[in-house]
C-alpha cells in the first residue's frame, strides 16, 4: 500500500494561525507518478485525473472547506469485468474543529453532522481531496449498456424441483 504522506503534487497544508477570516483559495492537481500512487492506493487500474479546487475559511474554532473535486478513474466494470472509465465531479463542504470533546469512557450518540476534529496545528488538504473522491465513487462500478449474464437456471420451464417430482412417479 502507498503511503499517502508521499503525494508531494496534492500536499498542501494549511497552518491554522495563518488563516484568517478571509477564504484562502487552493488548487490542487495530481502529477502522472502521484495518479499512479492514488490508483494502487484505491486498487483501481487507473487514475487519469485528480484534481481539487478549495475554498478554506476559519471562525474560532470551526474551520470550513468548500470547493469542487475532479477525477477520471480506470475502473472495472462488475458486471462485465470489462475495463471502464468513471468520471468524477463533484462539490462539496467539509467542517473542522479545533475544539475537542473528551468523553472518559462514557457511552455518547455519534453526530454526524459534527465538524471532523483537526489533529494538529495544520489541516492537509490533500486528505479532504482523496477522502471526497472515496466518497463519490461508485462501489459498484457498471459499464454503460452492460447487462448480467441470464442465469441458466432460471428461464422458462426449468424448475429446479422438477428433479424431485421425476423421483417420486
Amino acid at each position: 500500500m502507498t503511503n499517502t504522506d508521499e503525494l508531494s503534487s496534492i500536499s498542501h497544508e494549511l497552518k491554522l494561525s495563518e488563516l484568517d477570516g478571509e477564504a484562502r483559495h487552493v488548487s490542487l492537481e495530481a502529477n502522472e507518478a502521484d495518479r499512479k500512487a492514488v490508483a494502487e492506493q484505491f486498487d483501481i487500474r487507473s487514475v487519469e485525473l485528480l484534481k481539487g479546487d478549495f475554498d478554506v475559511t476559519r471562525h474560532a474554532s470551526l474551520v470550513r472547506v468548500a470547493g469542487s473535486v475532479e477525477a477520471v478513474l480506470g475502473r472495472t466494470c462488475v458486471v462485465s469485468l470489462e475495463p471502464m472509465e468513471e468520471k468524477i465531479a463533484e462539490d462539496f463542504t467539509a467542517e473542522f474543529t479545533t475544539e475537542r470533546h473528551d468523553v472518559d469512557g462514557e457511552e455518547v450518540e455519534a453526530d454526524l453532522d459534527a465538524p471532523e476534529p483537526i489533529d494538529g496545528d495544520a489541516i492537509e488538504l490533500r486528505n479532504v481531496l482523496l477522502e471526497q473522491v472515496v466518497l463519490a465513487m461508485s462501489p459498484h462500478p457498471r459499464k454503460e449498456g452492460a447487462e448480467a449474464p441470464e442465469d441458466p437456471g432460471t428461464g422458462e420451464g426449468s424448475n429446479p424441483f422438477d428433479v424431485l417430482k421425476s423421483l417420486r412417479d
